[in-house]
């Protein structure tokens, strides 16, 4: 492992060397920002499937490094299952309670700086203290060890799992993230990329066409199909996923599933027709409501 972790820094750093010579010897700048494809910008998106595909590989976590983080933090409780796992639990709910981008970036640094001490914790766990000092261990009713595993402390019967790949993807996700949110407010930035500003709440559905700088889609191009399908059927494909939920599993907390798939396919279509407002209203308590399943469901 640490070979393989020296060879990629010693990959990195020729990458790294070689573009910087290239860029010297022909007297060009490096680029605002770390890219992959040049010339590609935000107004090539809408061209076709081959620039959208070679924008998205240069910001894809510029656009989607939020919910990527977020995923990876869903990913990092479901491993553990532990009392760091509830902990992450309430970090989770704490920064999606911000709910506006820009608000979740003011808060995220300090998300950033719980889950890098959280590592650094856990690490000096691992490593343990002398067995006297066990109090869980020597006192006159100890700790069961399934509650010395859930709390993840050092014991000299059965030491801590140091597995930390989840954990390091979590802070490497957030900190990349963390980042981005930084990127946002270059000027440079923004006009290659786009801005990652969020539409008004106060906007009627039924006025977006003003507000959209792309054409309209009529099945011009194999881009326009996949438009069509991601922005006509991905709620659709949503509600599944919601009934999917729902029905693997009984217990109260599936409940909150169904009903919330059954109000959405009562209204159908008509709901992405409501008011701007009333629409993300609704997909914060299904946000909030499922924040709180897998709180409780760890903590249980």
């Amino acid at each position: 492992n640490h070979l393989m972790v020296l060879g990629l820094l010693v990959f990195e750093a020729t990458v790294q060397r070689h573009q910087l010579y290239f860029r010297l010897n022909n007297d060009l700048k490096p680029p605002p920002f770390s890219i992959i494809f040049q010339g590609i910008t935000r107004q090539h998106l809408d061209h076709g499937i081959l620039p959208c595909i070679k924008y998205f590989i240069n910001y894809c976590f510029y656009k989607f490094g939020l919910e990527i983080s977020l995923i990876v933090a869903v990913n990092v409780i479901g491993q553990r299952m532990d009392f760091y796992a509830l902990l992450h639990s309430c970090a989770l709910m704490a920064v999606l309670s911000r709910r506006r981008r820009k608000a979740i970036g003011e808060v995220w640094p300090k998300y950033c700086c719980f889950t890098a001490g959280l590592m650094v914790l856990q690490y000096l766990l691992c490593i343990g203290i002398p067995p006297a000092f066990y109090p869980w261990r020597t006192a006159v009713q100890p700790l069961t060890s399934n509650v010395i595993k859930w709390f993840y402390l050092p014991d000299f019967a059965m030491s801590p799992n140091p597995l930390f790949i989840f954990d390091h993807l979590l802070l490497l996700c957030s900190s990349l993230q963390w980042h981005m949110f930084e990127e946002e407010n270059r000027a440079a930035v923004r006009l290659l990329a786009g801005d990652n500003v969020e539409i008004s709440r106060s906007l009627d559905p039924c006025s977006f066409n003003q507000y959209i700088p792309v054409d309209n889609f009529l099945h011009c191009s194999y881009l326009d199909m996949v438009k069509v399908f991601v922005f006509s059927y991905f709620f659709w494909l949503v509600l599944c996923l919601i009934f999917i939920t729902g029905t693997t599993r009984i217990n109260i907390f599936c409940l909150g599933y169904l009903v919330a798939c059954f109000y959405f396919m009562l209204f159908g279509g008509s709901v992405l027709m409501q008011p701007v407002r009333y629409i993300l209203r609704l997909w914060d308590w299904l946000i909030g409501y499922t924040c709180f399943v897998i709180t409780m469901k760890n903590l249980l």
